[in-house]
């Protein structure tokens, strides 16, 4: 499991490049209740995150990863290409809109519901985090390592959406500014981030997966 530990740390800082959630969280931060509902956004997009992680480990497994034939580099290959096909869809969508739209002030379900669909919608981040969960499967590990392993990549995966709740709850009269900063540089720049992410991961797996294969 140590040799594992690197490699979910790397997948997740990759799967956590997620503009449009930093984006989305940033609103919920700007509106009324704010520590209340940031909160509650990320339990619900860690849960939904971690929900899908352990469904995914499970599939992966049940599939033949970690055997003794092909299959895991195969794997690699798809996934991979799944980044890259990945790019065009991401261009599209950027150009149409950043999400789902906040609007008015939110309850507590609406916070919880929002955190949800704000990980379900991050096709970018879902693809590398599958990535991470392939490399569990393909360790054959015990269930108890294979959540702990989940855990350290999940965390990994929200560290782009911790930063804003941590610095918010820590200078909540100085952050607004440099959040709002945040918010119009990430509106300028998603795309690139994005297409840099999926890109330089896509040739990652495809590479990796050939070499498994040759």
């Amino acid at each position: 499991m140590g040799d594992l530990i690197p490699k979910l740390i790397l997948t997740g800082l990759a799967a956590s490049m997620s503009p449009v959630a930093v984006m989305i969280l940033i609103t919920v931060l700007s509106r009324k209740n704010a520590k209340r509902n940031s909160l509650l956004w990320l339990l619900g997009f860690t849960l939904t995150l971690f929900a899908l992680g352990f469904a995914g480990v499970y599939l992966l497994s049940a599939g033949g990863s970690g055997g003794t034939s092909d299959i895991d580099a195969y794997i690699d290959i798809a996934l991979g290409a799944l980044c890259l096909l990945a790019i065009p869809f991401d261009l599209l969508r950027s150009k149409k809109d950043g999400g789902p739209k906040v609007k008015g002030d939110m309850n507590v379900r609406g916070a919880f519901l929002l955190g949800c669909v704000s990980m379900l919608i991050n096709s970018s981040t879902f693809i590398i985090f599958v990535s991470g969960l392939h490399e569990i499967s393909r360790s054959n590990l015990e269930v108890l390592e294979d959540i702990v392993s989940l855990a350290i990549l999940t965390f990994f995966t929200l560290t782009t959406v911790l930063i804003p709740i941590a610095l918010y709850f820590l200078f909540p009269s100085r952050s607004e500014r440099a959040l709002a900063t945040l918010q119009g540089w990430l509106t300028k720049h998603k795309k690139v981030i994005g297409i840099i992410t999926l890109l330089i991961f896509g040739v990652y797996l495809v590479v990796k997966g050939l070499t498994g294969v040759f």
